[in-house]
């Protein structure tokens, strides 16, 4: 029983893993690092979280911001 928990938690983690490296877009803009686009996205989703925003226009809204700070999702 215990050999059988551990292959399966040994083949979902990396399906965890890839499953959430893939769902949000990189953003780029000429100059600045990838530090500063995460410090971007973080302002973004600081705010978006502020007002409340539904999950459902939340991606929407990220991509919005992040275009209004000059970045483009890759």
């Amino acid at each position: 029983m215990r050999a059988i928990r551990s292959t399966c938690l040994a083949m979902a983690v990396p399906l965890m893993l890839a499953a959430c490296g893939s769902s949000a877009p990189r953003y780029t803009k000429q100059g600045p690092s990838e530090e500063d686009a995460i410090t971007s996205m973080s302002e973004c989703d600081y705010q978006i979280r502020l007002s409340k925003t539904p999950k459902s226009e939340q991606e929407e809204l990220r991509n919005l911001c992040m275009q209004g700070k000059g970045y483009r999702a890759k």
